[in-house]
């Protein structure tokens, strides 16, 4: 049995950014591979920033653990008080 935990499996496939994202207040906003049969879950790391993300309807705001911050747009290290 493969663990998201672990970062790698075999085929260096879980827990790697899988398709979709998710706005959810105190949550990081990336999904990720969680075993090697391709089922992806949110990213449980802790989150620490707060960026914006364009999505179809327009731009949202969004949080972000320290690795995928990266990807957000406006992206800055927030206080613990607006991280949910």
């Amino acid at each position: 049995m493969y663990s998201i935990y672990s970062g790698v499996d075999q085929l260096g496939i879980v827990g790697t950014v899988a398709p979709g994202i998710f706005a959810q207040e105190g949550r990081c906003w990336r999904f990720v591979y969680e075993n090697p049969s391709g089922e992806a879950e949110h990213c449980m790391e802790p989150v620490s920033w707060r960026g914006r993300y364009r999505y179809i309807a327009g731009w949202k705001p969004v949080w972000s653990c320290d690795r995928h911050a990266g990807e957000l747009v406006g992206a800055r290290r927030a206080p613990a008080s607006q991280l949910g």
